[in-house]
């Protein structure tokens, strides 16, 4: 369930979306949803696959800043406040579906003032602030002085109750992720391997010593 319907029935649901003139597409796999410098006029919900919010220079350098999953919601700072450009760009980087809803809609209540309008408006404040504490932590990750202490504070932040972390990115968009060419990345985590620190497979990476992982920060 997305956190955008949080606490909206499928009925009032379906009145939203009629109401706003919301409408669903789909993108293939490597194509933008948006691109730096276009107009922001709406806001996007992924319904399948999933997406990558980034910035490409014309050195050909790509910064990732991060990846949207199924359910979540993007191109969201752009709704409240005087922004006028995109200054990133939206890649999907699967096949994906997503609705696209029009801003005009949560700036302006219906004579009826419905509590669902009100609660919508409610939930996107929400993910809005969970969004800026995502950006907030890759700001900690990218301004650490070491690669090694870069992966550390990402393994802790993503790892799960066992001491696992999921790979939802591949090598490549991981090292975008830590702004870290791709060779250097591999070559850390075998070195982290080797001392033991973590076993690195092709879906997840374990935490081997998590206390020896801490001391690296």
């Amino acid at each position: 369930m997305t956190k955008l319907f949080h606490s909206i029935t499928d009925k009032e649901t379906e009145r939203i979306l009629k109401c706003s003139r919301s409408c669903m597409k789909k993108y293939p796999a490597g194509t933008y949803v948006f691109e730096q410098g276009g107009l922001p006029t709406r806001l996007f919900l992924l319904l399948s696959g999933q997406v990558q919010i980034c910035k490409d220079f014309t050195s050909g350098k790509r910064d990732v800043l991060y990846l949207v999953e199924a359910g979540n919601v993007f191109g969201e700072i752009f709704l409240f406040g005087n922004r006028e450009r995109y200054w990133y760009d939206a890649v999907a980087v699967t096949d994906i579906a997503v609705l696209e809803m029009p801003w005009d809609f949560f700036y302006h209540f219906c004579s009826n003032a419905c509590d669902h309008h009100k609660q919508l408006t409610q939930n996107m404040l929400e993910i809005l602030s969970e969004n800026n504490f995502k950006i907030t932590r890759k700001l900690h990750i990218v301004t650490t002085s070491s690669l090694r202490e870069r992966i550390a504070i990402w393994l802790i932040d993503s790892m799960d109750e066992e001491e696992n972390v999921e790979l939802r990115m591949n090598r490549e968009q991981l090292a975008d992720f830590l702004g870290v060419a791709r060779p250097s990345l591999s070559r850390e985590l075998m070195r982290m391997q080797a001392d033991g620190l973590i076993q690195v497979s092709k879906k997840k990476i374990a935490i081997r010593n998590r206390q020896a992982l801490e001391l690296c920060l």
